[in-house]
């Protein structure tokens, strides 16, 4: 049996059954969404709730969200003189394999004043841009043009991922290998660094900007990408790199997973023969030979594995615009998402 981890959550209500429905619903929902949590890996979820709430129970909200299954209860919070009026606190017990530092804490509305270390580290991305979508429809592309663009700091996961795929490769293990893989991580060491307005891979010390571009350690990498240890280690590098500055990082979980608070989420799509079109010219470009129906193949295999796998697979956010780039240019592209940002800023 896994261990289980408690995320904790809050929120403030009007003493009326629509509002402390209303705000619980509203807090569940994205406790659920910011730890990417299915409803079955919910246990229990114990609400306690200040004595000037007395018009409904928070539980019957939850009970409408989905959680029919989970252990729900109310308490009345002891009073402390001064305390946050109207407020309704959540502790949700999960049991699914994370570890208890990996819990993302909710606190909304004027409930953040209990956790202002938590508001103060959600406020360090002063504007992030999540780009999700499958292999090849041009997200690594027109992040890197957005980011020269807005003068941000652009993030590539996907290489991040190529990284490992490569070092299990070097090393001689499999990349399906999941027990190997997880067993080489602690000597894996790779860094991202901006050189002459150029976002570079070191892997050991090593430039592999040029090398991870390959088809075998393209496909390497949606393997290792299936692999719980892989993704916590990057995701954990990825929200690390994001903190205190604009960003824009693509890849598959973007918004849903790494930056769920992204101020402007993408989805990005074209048809498989397009993309397979367009990598079959990336790896001409760089000297490769590359045969079509091999190309697409290996597209339609990898939009396989990201959209099926366990763990954080590959889907559109809820608040996320999805643009599909088939008929489109770079420049159009890149356009589309500046726009969304200036409508955001401008809000």
């Amino acid at each position: 049996m896994n261990d289980m981890i408690c995320i904790r959550g809050a929120i403030q209500a009007e003493n009326t059954k629509e509002s402390i429905w209303k705000e619980t619903e509203q807090l569940v929902r994205q406790m659920l969404e910011e730890n990417q949590l299915a409803l079955q890996e919910v246990v229990a979820l114990q609400f306690t709730v200040t004595k000037d709430l007395d018009q409904a129970y928070p539980a019957v909200a939850a009970r409408k969200v989905g959680l029919t299954e989970a252990a729900l209860s109310c308490v009345q919070e002891m009073y402390v003189e001064g305390s946050l009026p109207r407020c309704i606190r959540a502790n949700l017990w999960v049991e699914n394999g994370k570890k208890q530092s990996q819990a993302r804490h909710v606190y909304l509305g004027g409930a953040k004043v209990l956790r202002p270390d938590l508001a103060a580290k959600q406020s360090k991305n002063a504007f992030a841009i999540a780009i999700d979508g499958p292999a090849g429809s041009g997200k690594s592309t027109v992040a890197k043009e957005v980011a020269k663009e807005l003068d941000f700091v652009y993030i590539d996961t996907g290489a991040m991922y190529r990284a490992v795929s490569l070092y299990c490769i070097r090393k001689g293990i499999s990349p399906r290998d999941g027990a190997a893989v997880e067993a080489a991580l602690d000597g894996f060491s790779m860094e991202l660094k901006r050189e002459a307005g150029q976002m570079k891979v070191f892997l050991d010390g090593e430039d592999v900007t040029t090398t991870i571009r390959t088809q075998e350690v393209g496909q390497g990498a949606s393997d290792v990408a299936l692999l719980l240890p892989v993704r916590e280690k990057l995701v954990e590098l990825q929200r690390q790199m994001a903190e205190g500055q604009n960003v824009i990082m693509d890849g598959r979980d973007i918004g849903t997973n790494v930056l769920p608070k992204a101020q402007v989420k993408v989805y990005l799509v074209a048809t498989a023969e397009e993309r397979a079109k367009r990598r079959v010219g990336e790896l001409e470009q760089n000297g490769q030979k590359a045969v079509f129906a091999t190309v697409l193949q290996q597209i339609e295999e990898r939009d396989h594995n990201d959209t099926t796998r366990e763990h954080n697979p590959l889907r559109k956010a809820a608040d996320a615009v999805e643009i599909d780039s088939t008929h489109m240019t770079i420049a159009q592209v890149k356009e589309a998402i500046i726009d969304l940002v200036k409508e955001k800023r401008e809000a």
